[in-house]
């Protein structure tokens, strides 16, 4: 828990507005003082309970930015290797092409040779 210490603007600021806030600057022990009361008690807890608070965020913050660092190493990961996967396909295609323009290129050849013979 942090100290309890409070600035002296603090505490000016927060009687005048407990001295405002109740009944024009008459302090009486009625609703609106016992409101302004916990008003004010509220919002120094609140003050008080900032830091950690903040603390709890700036975690919550650095476990998020972690988690979206990991999401796009995978996802670099994930487009590297449909890439290779897509070259790979291509070699195979070219392999696959190349092999049948040698198959083509020997049908002519032959043919070629059989239709030299036959005149």
């Amino acid at each position: 828990m942090p100290s309890l210490y409070l600035h002296p603007l603090t505490i000016l600021y927060f009687s005048l507005g407990l001295v405002t806030l109740s009944g024009f600057g008459i302090l009486f022990l009625n609703e609106e003082t016992i409101l302004a009361i916990c008003f004010f008690i509220f919002l120094y807890l609140m003050i008080a309970n900032s830091d950690m608070a903040s603390q709890a965020l700036n975690e919550q913050k650095e476990v998020i930015r972690g988690e979206l660092l990991e999401s796009l190493i995978k996802g670099q990961k994930n487009a590297v290797l449909a890439k290779v996967y897509i070259n790979h396909r291509k070699y195979e295609l070219a392999l696959g092409l190349e092999n049948v323009f040698k198959d083509c290129t020997e049908k002519i050849q032959k043919t070629t040779l059989v239709d030299l013979e036959m005149i």
